[in-house]
């Protein structure tokens, strides 16, 4: 989906969605489409931070605590993806070192599984319509 399309939702969903914030929020973090130049982040949480601060992986058949399989929450294979693809990007950012951190501890064939079962989710999606 666009950035300006989200950015059109959020106008359309609430009163109090203005240009000031939601060109900072949803586009600058949430769909990082300006590449840092707003945010000084992206606004990108894997399923283990959902699960922390919210209740919605109560019932969830999908597991907050795996990457990738079967039973891997999607939010954790997008956060892992993202930061992969974004990396070279992101490490001027300050704020996103320690975090960029945490992909050292991944092997070759977690981020070679990661990528695939992403575009395997997107793929499926693409198709099931």
């Amino acid at each position: 989906m666009s950035p300006q399309a989200i950015t059109d939702w959020f106008h359309a969903a609430f009163i109090d969605a203005y240009d000031w914030v939601m060109v900072t929020n949803v586009i600058g973090m949430r769909q990082f489409a300006d590449g840092g130049i707003l945010a000084s982040k992206p606004y990108a949480a894997s399923a283990n931070y959902i699960h922390k601060i919210s209740d919605y992986c109560q019932d969830c058949f999908f597991s907050h605590r795996e990457r990738i399989g079967e039973q891997a929450c999607p939010f954790n294979f997008f956060y892992w993806d993202f930061l992969l693809r974004h990396k070279d990007r992101s490490r001027s950012q300050g704020r996103m070192n320690l975090v960029l951190s945490h992909l050292k501890r991944l092997t070759d064939s977690d981020k070679q599984a990661i990528q695939a079962q992403e575009a395997t989710w997107w793929a499926e999606q693409l198709f099931s319509n």
